[in-house]
């Protein structure tokens, strides 16, 4: 058995699926069992039986023929094909569904949302994805739920293997109270779903607070959002860092970490942010809620479309010293959950159970 991950891209700055891909990839080998990872877009990176089609995007019409010649030279009957993101999984499922590979096929759903959803090509496009899978794998509850929800017929297809992350910190950071700004810090792409319009305009209602809100990501839209914070003369306040390799050094260096997406999967920034005895503001959406929500409280929940809800909420936290400790430590103990050791041990059981309804 091999398990063969075909994914859009697995380079280090594409996002949270590439990233999961890679670790999973690196931890079967490290447990000598076989894996690789094709990708259509053209990456530098170095990692052990990872290869390319070199393309510089996954909708290039020699996609589908790179994916085929991949399986064509490099999977057998007994392999795992596991794909990954869309149009790669849906050129997976092409393949299967004409016959042009005997292997398993499975596949990883990665968000709650995405833009087929509530359309009818969507919902022919995701039939074609799910239909020759044997297995889909959800990163959360809330995945799982939003999936079967789109498209019922496939329940009995859907299993959910929680996320995970390496977890720096062995014990929590206990912050003193200081003079000076307190320090907002949210990790993620510049992009729609992170919604950092909707929050920019609401560090607008509380500007008289003492704070720095520094955001760690890029995007396709900076420059808007660079603009609108122009416009609005927050330039003092919010900080835009562009991609961080290293986020765990800004983390320690944060009071609050604040995530206001529209839609998350799963949300392993906040994870990491637990892990560094943050309390966190995080939008109430299915998935993220998965991570936030515990018999230990350690978070404040917003409306992401609710610039109000969003200014309260942080207003609260700014102000209140000692629900951030409470918080910052509750964060800590309950990111022992997400550690990505629990995640690999469950890839492995899943994908030896798979092998052996197979035999």
């Amino acid at each position: 058995m091999k398990i063969h991950h075909i994914i859009n891209s697995y380079d280090t700055g594409a996002g949270g699926a590439e990233n999961l891909v890679r670790n999973i990839h690196k931890y079967l080998i490290k447990n000598k069992i076989k894996s690789s990872i094709f990708g259509l877009i053209h990456s530098d990176i170095n990692i052990n039986n990872c290869e390319n089609a070199g393309l510089k995007s996954p909708y290039n019409y020699r996609a589908f023929l790179s994916i085929k010649r991949y399986c064509d030279k490099n999977v057998h009957e007994n392999d795992i094909i596991h794909s990954h993101l869309f149009p790669a999984n849906f050129f997976c499922s092409i393949i299967k569904m004409f016959k042009l590979t005997r292997a398993t096929l499975i596949t990883t759903e990665h968000s709650t949302h995405n833009r087929r959803r509530g359309k009818i090509w969507g919902k022919i496009l995701d039939l074609i994805i799910y239909t020759p899978c044997k297995s889909i794998i959800s990163i959360s509850l809330g995945v799982k739920n939003e999936l079967i929800n789109w498209i019922p017929t496939i329940k009995t297809k859907v299993l959910v293997i929680e996320n995970g992350c390496l977890l720096y910190h062995k014990i929590p950071i206990i912050r003193k109270k200081k003079i000076g700004p307190v320090k907002l810090v949210s990790v993620g792409a510049l992009k729609d779903a992170k919604n950092y319009k909707v929050v920019i305009d609401s560090m607008n209602e509380i500007r008289n607070l003492d704070f720095v809100w520094s955001i760690a990501g890029d995007g396709y839209l900076k420059n808007s959002l660079l603009s609108q914070v122009n416009k609005l003369g927050l330039n003092e306040k919010i900080i835009f860092l562009g991609h961080t390799n290293d986020v765990w050094p800004l983390l320690e260096k944060s009071d609050i970490f604040i995530m206001g997406s529209k839609w998350e999967g799963f949300g392993l920034a906040a994870v990491e942010a637990m892990n560094s005895s943050l309390p966190i503001i995080v939008s109430d959406v299915p998935g993220l809620k998965e991570v936030a929500k515990h018999k230990l409280i350690c978070a404040l929940f917003i409306d992401p479309i609710n610039k109000l809800d969003i200014a309260e909420k942080t207003r609260r936290m700014i102000l209140d010293y000692d629900l951030r400790m409470e918080f910052g430590l509750n964060s800590f103990k309950n990111s022992k959950k997400f550690d990505e050791s629990r995640m690999f041990k469950s890839y492995i059981n899943f994908y030896n159970k798979l092998v052996n309804t197979l035999n």
